[in-house]
This record gives C-alpha cells, structure tokens and sequence, in this order.
C-alpha cells in the first residue's frame, strides 16, 4: 500500500524506453557504461547512457511493440577511470546475460567497451561482426596507449574469432586501411554507400547469408552527427543504416551504441541512438 501511494507522487529515474528491471524475465538486458577515460579529443560521451534514456522516454516507434519485447534496464556498470576495470566489468556482465540466455543492449560510452563484449561472447559462440563506424579504430598506439578508442579493433583482430565487417568509413590513416584489407571480411566505406547504397546492402546480404548470428556495434559518428567526441564531415544516412540492419533481422544477438556526447548537442545525437536500437528491437 505505501509503495503504491508514493508511486501516485514519484516518478523513477529514467530507464531505456522505460523499462523494467525484472531481468528474470526479460529477453533483452540493458547497461550502460559511462566511461571516457581514454577519448583523445572532446570528453562528454560518459553521459551517453544517461542522454540516450532520458530522450528514449520521449519517443514512441510504431514498430516497437513494447508488450511483446521483454527488455529490462539493469542500470549503469561502476564508474572508473581505469579502462583496464572497465573491460573487465563490461565483460563479466556480458557474460553473465550471455550465460543466462538473454541479449545485451549496451549504452555508451568510449567505442572501447566493445572489445570486452566481443571477448565475453566469443567464450560462447562466434557471431559476425559488423561495425558502423566513421573510424576504423585500427591504430595500433595512440596517445601512448595500446587500448584505447581508437585501437580497440586492431587489439580484438589480433585474436580474432568469426567474420567482422565495418561500414561507413571514412576518417583512417594508410597504415590503418592497409591492416584492415588484410584482417577484415567486408568492408565498405561511406563514399561507397553514398554512391551505390544497393550495391553496399547487397553486399551485406553476401555476408551474413551463411552466418549463424551477428553482433552490432554503431558508433554514431558514422552518421556525420554533432554530438559524438570525433566528430567527421558527411556521413552515412540513418535511412542507410536501417536499409543494411534490416538484412540482419533476426540473427542479431546484441548490440551497443556507443560515442554519444550529450555535451555536445541538443539531443539529436542520443535521439538517433534511441531510434537504432529501437528499430533493431522491433524486427529481432
């Protein structure tokens, strides 16, 4: 009784598309990690978490049946400056919702979480990869750091498990262009997908044809937005995004957003993080 009386004045904090958090039944878990620890240029993106749920709670998607999906909104990973701590937190828990039979969403944050979500699912299958990203993330050091942002995909390929695309490039140097030719499946760039989408989903339809399941990772600076720490010139259309995720459909077993940098804008960055995730969630 005094639960539901306080509930008539409070509201909760805010949560993913406002969500639950009975994870016991839910077939998506949500976390956020809000680290930056190692961004080389503007900080900011450890508020992405907190920016992506409170403009989600705005939103209504058609296609976001929110009776069917059973998402639940575990909170935030412990706060640290160490990325060392980080990635090993990130990958207990995405071991932990992997064990249990269930998706992980992941709100960042730094790109450099996802090293440990790829390590974390690679102990239980190996999914494809595909990575939208306006940066190939390549380096092999960078700011006298051999994990970072910008080095994380190099360090996961050295021990890579399973096929790994990345689309929307357009901000490398040669060193690194020349590295992912030689270690990368597919990959596809942003002046490609501005010239010929077709060709672009066509070829992502090549790819995952004979793959069991696929992992996301959307680094929204792939869209040319303002509010992400690297910010580019251009960029892929959302419109483009969703043509190639649709392919994907029912394969996808998780997914993060990561670089978005509230600090930097009006909202409009954590808004089209909102309507990614909630586009793969009404198809998956």
């Amino acid at each position: 009784m005094s639960r539901d009386f306080l509930e008539l004045y409070l509201k909760r904090v805010p949560t993913f598309f406002g969500a639950g958090d009975n994870y016991e039944d839910s077939e998506y878990v949500v976390f956020g990690v809000p680290f930056d620890s190692t961004v080389s240029f503007i900080p900011g993106c450890r508020f992405g978490p907190l920016a992506i749920r409170i403009f989600s709670e705005q939103i209504s998607i058609p296609e976001l049946n929110e009776n069917s999906l059973k998402i639940a909104d575990m909170g935030d990973v412990l706060q640290t400056l160490k990325v060392s701590v980080m990635l090993k937190r990130v990958k207990r828990i995405v071991e932990k919702i992997f064990s249990d039979g269930k998706k992980p969403i992941i709100l960042g944050g730094e790109h450099t979480l996802t090293l440990s979500s790829l390590e974390a699912l690679s102990k239980f299958t190996k999914p494809a990869i595909v990575i939208f990203d306006s940066h190939l993330d390549l380096l092999d050091e960078y700011l006298d750091s051999r994990i970072n942002h910008a080095t994380w995909l190099r360090r996961y390929l050295e021990k890579k498990k399973g096929v790994v695309a990345t689309i929307g490039y357009r901000d490398f140097t040669k060193e690194e262009l020349e590295y992912g030719k030689d270690k990368i499946d597919l990959m596809i760039s942003s002046e490609e997908i501005l010239d010929n989408p077709r060709n672009a989903v066509e070829k992502m339809r090549d790819f995952v044809e004979n793959v069991g399941s696929v992992y996301v990772s959307v680094d929204v600076d792939v869209l040319g937005a303002i509010g992400v720490s690297n910010p580019t010139l251009t960029g892929t259309t959302y419109k483009q995004i969703i043509n190639i995720l649709n392919i994907l459909k029912h394969k996808i077993i998780g997914i993060d957003v990561v670089e978005v940098n509230p600090l930097l804008d009006h909202g409009l960055t954590a808004v089209y993080a909102c309507y990614i995730i909630g586009h793969v969630l009404s198809r998956n």
